[in-house]
């Protein structure tokens, strides 16, 4: 994955508990959830036991409406959110 491309969230972070509101919206609601991967940075707290998914962060713009990051469900309607929220790799899946 690199910047640029169009993304949307995988299952594997729908089913998270913080995700729960956008679970509802995407797999109930059939609303569309499509974002653009707008910068990847490595992760300064690196650990030897820190597992391959969470040595990036990917921060998403998200095209309409679309959760803060991974642990804030809350909507993107401030002022450049992408520099403060971020998903690992594994939250996100390419769009089809």
């Amino acid at each position: 994955m690199k910047v640029g491309d169009l993304v949307t969230l995988s299952s594997y972070c729908l089913q998270t508990a913080p995700m729960w509101t956008w679970r509802e919206k995407v797999w109930i609601q059939k609303k569309p959830l499509i974002g653009l991967v707008v910068k990847i940075e490595d992760n300064p707290f690196i650990r030897k036991n820190t597992s391959e998914n969470e040595k990036k962060y990917y921060f998403v713009r998200w095209i309409k409406e679309g959760p803060a990051g991974r642990w804030n469900s809350s909507s993107l309607r401030v002022a450049r959110p992408y520099q403060t929220a971020y998903f690992y790799r594994n939250d996100l899946k390419f769009v089809k």
